[in-house]
Order: structure tokens, then sequence, then C-alpha cells
């Protein structure tokens, strides 16, 4: 691999995660709603749900706050949909908005157990670092909550800049504002489409992170825990 002076991450399913659990979030929109919700019901697959509105949204669901939270509210409402809730739109859509709320707290969100001590290891080594993600202008302070900010020396945040993955756009605005070079910089995302593919489009060398060894054969690495990042490295 060429010499590489910084990784940079996706955020979600990456570095962190959402606290809640599904059967949580049935219990939350349970109570939104007035009703008991089964809380061992599956959530719908949130891959699917994005990648099925590329016609109505393009690659643009999450280029604005209104935009992500627009794609989040029709996630929870097809979920609702899904188990059976029938109520006027307007009651599920303000349950949706009450759960994307929820979500923008910090403490709903956890680093994964390894985060920390890659992100740290990365400064040792001399390696800048930095985010690219698919957010809302939330992000920065649900970073910086749980002590991630202070190893970054950016975050781009999809809602902030216009542009979401996989389109170039935002990839290219991060190496600009971090002065690198695309074959200076590894990319690690838990999505092949929108993360690999996407920082393909920019020139930049992406691995796949699959901590559950779900995924399909794929052309790129593939590892599950970012510690192993550096066995590429070196």
């Amino acid at each position: 691999m060429n010499t590489i002076r910084a990784i940079l991450y996706d955020a979600g399913r990456t570095l962190i995660q959402p606290r809640l659990e599904a059967p949580d979030i049935w219990d939350f929109l349970g109570d939104q709603l007035g009703m008991k919700l089964a809380r061992e019901r599956a959530l719908p697959d949130v891959g699917h749900h994005f990648y099925s509105r590329f016609g109505e949204d393009g690659m643009g669901a999450y280029d604005s706050d209104e935009r992500a939270r627009s794609f989040w509210a029709s996630y929870y409402i097809q979920a609702m949909r899904e188990t059976g809730v029938d109520l006027p739109k307007e009651t599920l859509q303000s349950a949706a908005d009450a759960l994307y709320d929820w979500y923008q707290e910090p403490e709903q969100w956890l680093p994964y157990p390894e985060s920390l001590e890659t992100l740290s290891r990365a400064d040792e080594q001399g390696l800048s670092q930095g985010i690219i993600s698919d957010w809302g202008t939330d992000l920065v302070p649900i970073l910086h909550a749980h002590e991630i900010t202070q190893h970054l020396d950016f975050v781009v945040a999809s809602a902030a800049v216009g542009a979401a993955k996989p389109h170039p756009d935002i990839f290219r605005y991060a190496l600009v504002r971090a002065r690198l070079q695309p074959h200076e910089v590894l990319y690690v995302g838990d999505s092949y489409i929108s993360d690999v593919l996407g920082a393909r489009t920019a020139g930049i060398a992406a691995v796949l992170i699959d901590r559950e060894g779900r995924a399909p054969e794929v052309d790129c690495p593939v590892v599950t825990s970012l510690l192993e990042l550096f066995d590429l490295l070196d």
C-alpha cells in the first residue's frame, strides 16, 4: 500500500454505535403513540430502505438536516406501518420526529470498544485523522461528548457540506480541507456502496469494517476491528 498519511473514518457503525436496540426503539415509539408495540420484532433493513429511495432522494438523503430528518422519519413510519399500526400519518410523523430528536442526544451513542484505542494509536504514529459521514450537523457534539474529536483534524458531515456519500464531492471536500492527496488516505466504513465505492470515486483506498462477519465476498480489504487497520498499514 502506498505511504498513508491519514486514516479517515465513517462515523455511525464504524466509530460509534447507537445505545438503543430494537426493543428500546419499539418502547419509545409505543410511548409516543400511547400504545404497546411488540418489542421482539426486528426493525426493517435500513440499507434496503435507503437504496430503495434513490429514485426519490437520489444520493442526497443526507445532504441537509431537513433531508436527513425526512429520511429517518420515512423509515420509522414504514416500520410502524409494518407492525400494523393504523394511525394517521401526522401521528406517526410526530413519533418519528421525536425518535430522531432522541438520537441527536450524545448519550444515545457509544464508541465501539476499540475506537478510542485506534484513534490514540494513529495519533502515536503521526497519522492525520478525520471523519467523512452521512450525518446531520449534530455529529460534532456527539463525537465531542465521547472524547473522539480530540483525536481528529476535521469532521465532514454531509448535512453541513451539502453532499452525501457515495457522491465523490464529499470525499473531495475532505481532501481539500485536509490538504491531502487521494493516495495518501485510507478510508474505513461499514457500507460497501456508500463507503468503499464512494471513496473509490475520489481515488481513495477503502476498507470495509464488518464486525459481525456478515458481509458477502467483496473486492476490498475487510476488517472485523478498527485495530486491524494497522496490519494493513504495515
